[in-house]
């Protein structure tokens, strides 16, 4: 038996047959599978961006016109005759009267 193990590799016409090279063979597969992996990865985290940038600018979107109506909103409260139609109606003030007005020199 232990002269099957240890027996050397024949030759045919003079060309010798040798054991194949494994380690180079499994090397270039796990390179590539590194390669290929990373390729991966790198487009799903392009395809996470991409969904993140779109929630965002969504999000954005709506941000501006939750401005916009917050500005419409100011204006109309600040509006000059909506402050006296509440003063006479709510608040129950009115114009003073001449004799009250006084002028201070």
């Amino acid at each position: 038996m232990s002269d099957t193990i240890l027996r050397p590799i024949p030759k045919i016409n003079g060309f010798s047959l040798q054991r194949p090279r494994l380690w180079f063979l499994f090397t270039f597969i796990a390179l590539l599978l590194a390669v290929s992996l990373f390729f991966v990865w790198s487009r799903i985290q392009v395809v996470n961006l991409a969904y993140d940038i779109s929630s965002l600018e969504g999000r954005m979107r709506g941000m501006q016109q939750e401005t916009q109506r917050l500005r419409l909103e100011a204006a109309s409260l600040r509006s000059l005759a909506r402050i006296e139609r509440f003063a006479v109606s709510e608040l129950g003030l009115r114009l003073p009267a001449p004799d009250q007005v006084v002028i201070v020199d």
